[in-house]
């Protein structure tokens, strides 16, 4: 019974727009260095949300779920840059499974058609160990360096209409996937998606033609003006950046659909993704690995890849190497100035697990699109900083019973 409340807790906050402040979140943010004192006493200014979900185990391991938010509102409009890319990797596969009695799988080679002039195609990709394009080759480099064209392969795979109705048949009603990503196309062209053709041992096994969305994807966000001008192909636009139709994913359906891949036994349930056992288990491998841990793609250069390079949390500031013992499954986001991580993070030496998820935002000169903004200096070490904050607490924390981590253990 326990369980069940805090999950359905959890949806009841998920399903407000403004939700109370954690008296432990905002403590652990006033004990962060004076240095981030801006954000934390302005915390609306810089877009500031939390959402931290501690983690029991009962005698069965199932979690027990306690959550934890800072300043969260649902419908207050941020960037979520590259956040998109994990359920765009999570519902591919989903789909994939719709192909099984065509023996199609993640490891298909497929080829990508451009069908209008603007379009780009995609016969192979030089990264995988055999040259071939799949959907899996897509997922690891999303996951890895989150490659924005991977993404974008697929979205266009997955198409509009089924990225968003998906979400919105697992209980994620708030989101919005409106656009591929670093690529200026019109909403009109972003609802045109590439066909796709799938073969085995060199035998065409499906055509996915290229299709058109027509699903109204109504504005549902607020305070969608941000900025007090923005730059656009060079030139200065002195009016406020407009995200009314830019992709929006809020910060509590991102932490409630991570909650969903790790115990999907256990949150949202009755609302089943067509997963098996071995696709959750490639979304683990590739959600929790570094650079240097990846060798089909493979990424050599460490001082452009250190670990941190897609985990912010704990990492994000500094080239420290990981421990083996400690591991992050993920997915970041960086654009406009916003800053977004959405982490589990496990510690198989002592025992720890919890789920944190954060956005914020900087920008000075108050421009949008000029590629000058605080990452490095502010909400870069925000971000790293907090994660240490909330592991910190989470080693201090008692445990009734111990969680079984051993499907975290690195072999």
């Amino acid at each position: 019974m326990v369980k069940c409340f805090i999950i359905l807790l959890s949806f009841y906050f998920f399903s407000c727009s403004k939700t109370k402040d954690s008296t432990l979140l905002t403590d652990i943010l006033f004990s962060m260095d004076q240095k981030y004192s801006s954000i934390v006493n302005n915390p609306n200014d810089h877009y500031l949300q939390i959402a931290y979900t501690q983690i029991d185990r009962n005698s069965n391991q199932e979690p027990i779920l306690t959550l934890h938010t800072f300043n969260i509102d649902n419908k207050k409009y941020f960037y979520p840059a590259s956040t998109v890319k994990f359920p765009a990797a999570v519902l591919a596969l989903d789909k994939l499974r719709r192909y099984e009695s065509l023996s199609i799988d993640k490891d298909t080679k497929l080829t990508i058609a451009s069908d209008k002039k603007w379009m780009s195609s995609l016969m192979r990709d030089t990264s995988s160990k055999n040259g071939d394009a799949t959907i899996a080759q897509f997922i690891k480099k999303i996951f890895v360096v989150s490659d924005n064209d991977a993404f974008n392969r697929l979205y266009e795979f997955l198409g509009q209409d089924y990225f968003n109705q998906r979400m919105w048949d697992l209980g994620y009603n708030e989101t919005r996937v409106r656009h591929r990503l670093s690529i200026p196309l019109t909403a009109k062209q972003n609802k045109h998606t590439n066909s796709f053709s799938f073969f085995i041992d060199g035998k065409k096994i499906l055509d996915q033609p290229m299709y058109f969305s027509t699903l109204p994807l109504t504005v549902n966000s607020t305070n969608n003006l941000i900025g007090k001008s923005y730059m656009r192909s060079g030139e200065l636009i002195n009016l406020p950046m407009d995200f009314s139709n830019k992709n929006f994913f809020n910060l509590s359906e991102q932490h409630l659909f991570l909650q969903q891949i790790i115990f999907p036994k256990n949150v949202n349930s009755d609302k089943k993704l067509y997963l098996r056992t071995e696709d959750f288990d490639f979304l683990y491998e590739w959600m929790s690995k570094l650079p240097r841990e990846s060798r089909h793609p493979f990424y050599s250069d460490y001082d452009k890849y250190p670990d941190g390079y897609c985990k912010f949390f704990m990492f994000g500031s500094s080239d420290n190497k990981i421990p083996n013992h400690i591991r992050i499954y993920n997915k970041v986001g960086m654009a406009y100035g916003f800053l977004t991580d959405n982490a589990y993070i496990v510690d198989t030496e002592n025992n720890i697990e919890f789920f944190l998820t954060a956005s914020v935002y900087s920008n000075d000169n108050q421009i949008l699109n000029d590629d000058t903004y605080e990452y490095d200096e502010l909400t870069l070490p925000f971000l790293s900083e907090l994660g240490e904050k909330v592991y910190n607490y989470e080693l201090s924390r008692k445990r009734d019973i111990a969680p079984d981590l051993n499907r975290f253990i690195l072999q």
